[in-house]
């Protein structure tokens, strides 16, 4: 009986650990929000910034051409930034903009690829 109890309690833990699992794009989110901290805070560049969330975003969603098009992009107009040679709110908000085309296609992409109705024979 003791056994059993035992067992029974490992299982619903174990269920337990699985539903509060977050979701990729949720994981990337809160890295992201923990970057954006530390740049802010003086610990790292903005280029740094760059190159972490590069990256945690190929850790998660892998690479491919879009993202890595962009992260060349970003982190080059970082680094121009940074020396001077461009307005810092300009190059932030360009980043901006282009992140979240590239979030955006990212889940677009997804839903088209869940939403695939197979033809009826």
């Amino acid at each position: 009986m003791k056994k059993a109890i035992l067992i029974t309690l490992a299982l619903m833990l174990t269920a337990c650990a699985h539903m509060k699992q977050t979701s990729p794009d949720q994981s990337f989110e809160a890295y992201r929000a923990e970057v954006k901290a530390e740049q802010e805070a003086g610990k790292i560049s903005v280029v740094e910034e760059q190159e972490k969330l590069r990256d945690r975003y190929w850790q998660i969603y892998g690479k491919d051409a879009d993202s890595a098009g962009h992260f060349a992009f970003s982190t080059s107009l970082m680094r121009s930034a940074q020396a001077g040679d461009f307005p810092m709110k300009e190059a932030q908000a360009l980043v901006a903009a282009r992140e979240n085309e590239i979030f955006a296609l990212k889940m677009e992409s997804r839903q088209v690829a869940s939403s695939y109705e197979y033809p009826s024979n």
